[in-house]
């Protein structure tokens, strides 16, 4: 008889155990991870990722001072967090920013010709294009709205 009550218990708390699990899977299920963008390993994944073209004139250097003005730019849309801070803060609920190839691409450029005269635009436009496709790949921006 007690037998009999310990697997009925058991049972009880294994049902329940599946229940809730379920339930908290399903509600995961529709929500993002975060993405961690380390930019060493951007540097190094966009730099292998470049044509030899390109490769061939920019060193790493080159590639991190281009990531990070495009960082920047993130930075002043309002799209960028620190680490364990919610993206964009208050303005979340109100607005929505958009953030473009072309726009990050342009954004670049200019602050190539600014701070650096020597790098060609081009150069500076595929390290960008490549960059984007990094981010999208790590689930750090999303596809076109």
């Amino acid at each position: 008889m007690i037998w009999l009550l310990v697997a009925l218990g058991a049972l009880a708390v294994v049902i329940v155990a599946i229940v809730a699990v379920s339930r908290v899977s399903v509600e995961l299920e529709s929500t993002m991870a975060p993405a961690l963008l380390e930019v060493d390993d951007a540097v190094e994944v966009v730099a292998e990722a470049l044509p030899f073209e390109v490769s061939a004139v920019l060193s790493h250097d080159d590639v991190d001072q281009i990531i990070r003005w495009v960082l920047d730019w993130f930075d002043e849309l309002g799209m960028a967090s620190d680490f364990g801070e919610e993206l964009g803060g208050d303005w979340v609920e109100e607005e929505r920013a958009v953030a473009d190839e072309i726009g990050a691409a342009e954004h670049a450029v200019a602050r190539g010709l600014d701070e650096r005269p020597d790098l060609e635009s081009v150069h500076v436009t595929v390290v960008v294009d490549e960059f984007l496709t990094y981010l999208r790949d790590i689930g750090a921006v999303g596809g076109q709205v």
